[in-house]
């Protein structure tokens, strides 16, 4: 098979390193760079559209955000090349378009890397709904943010401080808000709700709200309650309702998300027959990513073939489901929480409100109201075991 890659960052480099190792049946013939200093050898070009002159077979997509992407990726299933990408955000806006494209083009198309690295996870929901109904899908979707709070708990240290360790680990990039405000979580629960549901998802209908404004303080609070705040994604979808949200989550110390430290990422479904299925791993980084890369070009190589996937319409629900919350800011605006409020405590000049049982609406409503009156916060919510 004739392989083209696209993008020579982290993930490509790290394609072509195991492709060369270890399977050199494969033949790289072209790898596209955006620069002509980044070209090393004859194999590199600047120029997408000259790969097709070389009859590739596969194109491994590895280039960040969705443009040029979309196009590129449309341009080569239309020529019959499979393609093969990480790239979350392009996957999230355009998966029904992209595996339609595939189908009347008799190649595939296919994403495990876009969602939890090197994690079997998209394979593992494709084999589960064959037999299952998927009713739920949760878990830590972020391995920089989960590697944030575990570090400032450890090392007893502020968010700005770790953060910038995770940048120079390569974990965060410069400008973090992807991972950090939870914009990268919810691509990848937007992706994994829409291949288990078989619906069509977008990314502006899911809640979303990160750890930025987390402090130090929070998490020393809540550990001496027996909790952990974990940046997690949940959806969950009944009678054609369907709901999504990625949200700072207090789990318990001993529950097994708990366990999952570090940068690793750790995601669960939930089937109808199977019960629990949960998957832990590194779910970013070059070797991880790269692993899950080429075991999708290993399955296309042996004519393996998921079927298909047709996505419908469904209903958002935020429903009157009741959660528990806690609010966390400096100063008091318990006043926006009228007779929701349980009690609130004031430790160290930080206020925690925590409240009686709320719905996902009234919730969305205090967040909006706080922000208008320019109120820093940070929010969890309690998991039931």
């Amino acid at each position: 098979m004739k392989i083209a890659i696209l993008g020579y960052g982290t993930v490509g480099k790290g394609v072509v390193k195991i492709l060369e190792e270890r399977f050199p049946h494969f033949e790289i013939v072209k790898i596209v760079v955006h620069s002509e200093k980044d070209c090393l050898d004859e194999r590199f070009t600047t120029n997408f559209y000259e790969i097709f002159d070389y009859d590739v077979d596969v194109l491994m997509e590895m280039i960040i955000g969705d443009s040029p992407t979309y196009e590129y990726i449309r341009y080569a299933l239309s020529r019959c090349v499979h393609v093969i990408t990480s790239n979350k955000t392009t996957v999230a806006c355009h998966l029904e378009e992209y595996m339609k494209l595939a189908k009347e083009n008799h190649c595939q198309f296919r994403y495990e890397a876009s969602v939890a690295g090197g994690i079997p996870w998209i394979q593992g929901l494709i084999k589960a709904k064959r037999i299952d109904k998927i009713e739920r899908i949760e878990g830590i979707l972020n391995g920089t943010t989960n590697y944030i709070l575990d570090h400032m708990l450890k090392e007893d240290r502020d968010y700005t401080e770790v953060l910038k360790d995770a940048q120079r680990l390569g974990y965060a990039e410069s400008n973090p808000s992807a991972d950090v405000d939870g914009i990268d979580a919810l691509r990848k629960i937007c992706i994994s709700s829409s291949l288990g549901y078989n619906i069509r998802v977008n990314t502006d209908e899911v809640d979303c709200f990160g750890i930025s404004t987390v402090k130090l303080n929070d998490l020393k609070k809540f550990k001496n309650e027996g909790l952990l705040i974990k940046l997690m994604g949940y959806s969950h979808f009944e009678n054609n309702k369907f709901y999504a949200c990625v949200e700072p989550v207090l789990v318990s110390s001993i529950s097994k998300y708990a366990a999952v430290d570090e940068n690793n990422n750790a995601v669960s479904l939930y089937g109808n027959t199977i019960g629990e299925l949960m998957f832990i791993g590194q779910g970013a980084g070059q070797a991880p990513t790269a692993n899950a890369m080429i075991q999708d070009l290993l399955d296309i190589n042996d004519r393996r073939y998921d079927g298909e996937c047709i996505l419908v319409d469904s209903v958002i629900d935020r429903g009157d489901t009741l959660n528990n919350y806690v609010f966390c800011m400096n100063e008091d605006q318990s006043m926006i929480f009228e007779e929701k409020i349980d009690f609130v405590e004031k430790v160290d000049e930080r206020y925690y409100i925590t409240l009686k049982p709320s719905t996902v609406e009234e919730k969305n409503k205090w967040i909006k109201e706080l922000r208008n009156a320019n109120c820093e916060f940070f929010y969890a919510r309690r998991r039931v075991l």
